[in-house]
């Protein structure tokens, strides 16, 4: 039946808040980095929607939250100790942009994936709807990115 385990909803939102502001930093770090314009005001404008989403989790009020338990089985689990683990998969200052975007990507993409777990495992709709929302939003981030990928590499 594979191993269960309970965490908190606090516990989780918590962590969440903690990537989105990794997430933030990784952009803004990023955009101080590259020297094409475009890209730079591109990064910005990421590291602004991630700083976004954290405030968003923080705001969602942990106190009502910090009882509630939900039950993760270990599928779901690797795809939220995927999202919440840091890794800067080999990003370093003599990374090119074409590395730190597809970086980016992948990042987006373990979000996505840790989003829609968490919207199908709270019962809370208002959580649901919060989780369902950021969801869709490191979708588009991911699919941003990779348009911008491509934009980087034929220009």
């Amino acid at each position: 039946m594979g191993n269960k385990q309970n965490e908190s909803v606090g516990e989780i939102l918590k962590k969440a808040a903690s990537k989105e502001n990794g997430t933030y930093l990784f952009y803004k770090n990023a955009a101080g980095k590259v020297k094409d314009v475009y890209t730079k005001d591109i990064l910005h404008k990421f590291a602004e929607e991630e700083l976004k989403h954290k405030q968003i989790i923080e705001n969602f009020n942990p106190e009502t939250l910090e009882n509630i338990e939900i039950e993760i089985d270990e599928t779901s689990r690797k795809g939220v100790s995927e999202f919440l683990t840091d890794t800067d998969e080999g990003i370093t200052k003599d990374s090119d942009i074409q590395d730190v975007l597809l970086y980016a990507a992948k990042r987006e993409k373990k979000a996505f994936h840790f989003y829609e777990n968490m919207s199908k495992l709270v019962m809370d709709q208002e959580l649901k709807k919060m989780f369902t929302w950021l969801a869709q939003e490191e979708s588009k981030h991911k699919e941003d990115i990779e348009a911008l990928f491509w934009e980087v590499m034929y220009r």
